[in-house]
């Protein structure tokens, strides 16, 4: 039984209550249900940017977006939804149209014959994950990609080096992949309302030489590892890396590093030539 309007706030309650099927806070379901929202996000990708043929959408929920992607991607389009109920529904309405796959997204491959666009509301508890399948383990497998995420986990991937935001994970995916916060999208716009807004960013892949991926993340992991030490000493008592000190201090000098400064003030290219020294 298809949904009056997806755009709907009765009519989403409406479905969801006689079907008996109930948003869990466990997989961060709120469903989106404006409409000039899920066109916005379809249309991030810029017009000077060549969007690929196909499209992957990592969690359809209610249809949305995927309801517009199929619009833009034709048959060239796949949406992977975990949730049984959910995944039900999106093969019912668009499974003539769409290939519609019920699996968890980090057991996913994206083995595609060419490189995809990749869109996602993604639930808070996964982002970093879902960042790490993406960016990590299907390096090379896609084109663009246009995620909604929590605010305050869109300000830590677009902070810069010297910031409260920057972490471990801003350096490693700033590393494989342009990141730009497009917009913010309030929380009235979803059912169930969560406590915080969202934002919408896109990723663009980086080339980088994949022989030092590894290495790069257990350097920036180090880097953080107590925010509070040095590099110095975060590199030495890392449980990421094993270095003596004589390794850590002919890192330091060769590179010109205070052995003072802290991970939080190293941008991402020295944190790379780090890696190339290892």
């Amino acid at each position: 039984m298809p949904i009056d309007n997806i755009y709907s706030l009765s009519s989403i309650i409406n479905y969801l209550t006689d079907n008996g099927v109930s948003p869990t806070k466990k997989r961060g379901q709120n469903f989106l249900y404006d409409r000039n929202t899920a066109l916005n996000i379809v249309n991030v990708i810029p017009h000077s940017f060549k969007r690929s043929v196909s499209c992957l959408e990592i969690g359809g929920g209610l249809g949305s977006i995927t309801h517009n992607l199929i619009e833009v991607y034709k048959n060239n389009f796949t949406v992977v939804e975990y949730d049984k109920a959910l995944y039900n529904y999106l093969f019912s309405e668009y499974g003539e149209k769409a290939n519609v796959v019920h699996s968890d997204i980090l057991e996913f491959n994206l083995d595609f014959n060419e490189k995809i666009d990749v869109y996602g509301n993604i639930p808070y508890n996964i982002t970093s994950p879902i960042l790490e399948w993406l960016l990590n383990k299907n390096y090379g497998k896609w084109n663009y990609a246009v995620f909604m995420v929590q605010r305050d986990f869109a300000l830590r991937l677009v902070s810069k080096e010297g910031t409260d935001n920057y972490s471990a994970l801003t350096a490693f995916a700033s590393f494989l992949a342009d990141i730009k916060l497009e917009f913010n999208v309030s929380k009235n716009i979803f059912y169930p309302k969560p406590k915080i807004d969202s934002s919408v960013i896109s990723l663009i892949p980086k080339k980088v030489d994949v022989d030092i991926i590894e290495k790069y993340k257990s350097v920036s992991k180090s880097m953080f590892h107590n925010r509070r030490k040095t590099l110095r000493n975060n590199l030495l008592n890392s449980p990421y890396i094993k270095l003596d000190i004589d390794k850590v201090e002919s890192i330091l000098k060769t590179l010109n590093i205070d052995k003072n400064e802290r991970g939080e003030n190293i941008p991402i290219e020295t944190i790379e030539a780090v890696a190339r020294l290892l």
